[in-house]
């Protein structure tokens, strides 16, 4: 989205914020005026497509990959956890290209690369960062990180 276009409030949709279901949240919608579509805006401590918040994944991908202690979850997280460590294994190979030379290592084991992203910071500067410089994410290349293509 051109970040000179204005945008106007457009509403907003509740979305999970707890993997059982049983809390949501507000996110809100912003409508673009030059006709490039909504943009919808997550809290930075929520995952998109994801009910699981930025700090218990931190937690989980330390314990998997760093040998942490690992965080109490209930049988729901635990698999909203499990399909988002499957997801990153699936994404080291894409995150590694994107990365180029600041991952150290050419094929990196996921300790690796976990290891090599937390030097970054939090799971929130690390998402941050590939949503900026590279306009990709940990978990997926989302479509809503992508410019839009021109119409007409």
């Amino acid at each position: 989205m051109d970040p000179s276009h204005r945008v106007h409030g457009h509403g907003s949709y509740k979305r999970s914020s707890k993997a059982d279901g049983s809390e949501q949240e507000d996110a809100s919608r912003w409508l673009c005026t030059a006709g490039c579509g909504t943009i919808s805006v997550i809290p930075d401590t929520r995952l998109p497509y994801r009910p699981v918040g930025v700090d218990l994944l931190e937690e989980w991908f330390d314990a998997e990959f760093m040998g942490r202690a690992p965080p109490h979850v209930t049988e729901n997280e635990r698999g909203c956890l499990k399909r988002a460590h499957t997801r990153f294994l699936q994404r080291i190979p894409s995150l590694t290209e994107v990365l180029g030379q600041m991952i150290t290592v050419a094929s990196p084991s996921a300790t690796q690369l976990w290891g090599q992203l937390r030097k970054l910071g939090e799971l929130g500067d690390i998402l941050r960062f590939l949503a900026e410089k590279f306009k990709t994410s940990l978990l997926g290349d989302y479509r809503c990180l992508h410019p839009r293509a021109a119409t007409g």
